[in-house]
């Protein structure tokens, strides 16, 4: 049998822990990136880039970086999934940005990962956690046959982080 102090005692301890809070992916929210190059060696392939988040007034605080990096495994034939790099602030404080490139799809007709993906950290504040917003744009390799390439990144996923 429960005794009454130990119900008490699991109520009160479960409304004492954090409370998650959902934000919502703002609308028509586009992240623009510019001077895109990108292209591949036998060792994998690179990446750079500049890329805007733009401010969302009275909410996010929106940043200008540098995002810079290459693709890892060659030494896993490529079968192990890159991580994050931080990219450089150029404009803005407190919040981040972070790129790396998708795993490389293995069906033989591939060349180099097929996206970058990229993530933006929502820095929190006093009593607001901070949140994760990502997303993603087809990779294009255009290192000598093409000019730089400027596109737009659509965050399709937030999540809170404790």
């Amino acid at each position: 049998m429960v005794s009454f102090t130990a119900l008490a005692l699991l109520a009160t301890s479960a409304m004492a822990g954090p409370v998650a809070r959902q934000i919502a992916i703002p609308e028509n929210w586009d992240w623009q990136v510019e001077n895109w190059e990108a292209g591949c060696g036998r060792s994998g392939c690179y990446y750079n880039f500049n890329v805007t988040v733009p401010t969302i007034k009275g909410e996010i605080a929106g940043v200008k970086a540098y995002c810079h990096g290459y693709e890892q495994g060659y030494d896993n034939s490529f079968t192990v999934p890159s991580t994050y790099e931080t990219c450089q602030l150029l404009e803005g404080v407190n919040n981040g940005v972070a790129a790396r490139f998708s795993l490389r799809e293995n069906d033989g007709q591939g060349f180099g990962p097929k996206e970058i993906e990229v993530s933006f950290l929502y820095a929190g504040y006093e009593d607001r956690p901070a949140y994760n917003f990502s997303g993603s744009h087809e990779a294009r390799y255009n290192q000598f046959v093409a000019p730089q390439l400027n596109f737009t990144i659509t965050p399709t996923k937030v999540f809170g982080i404790a």
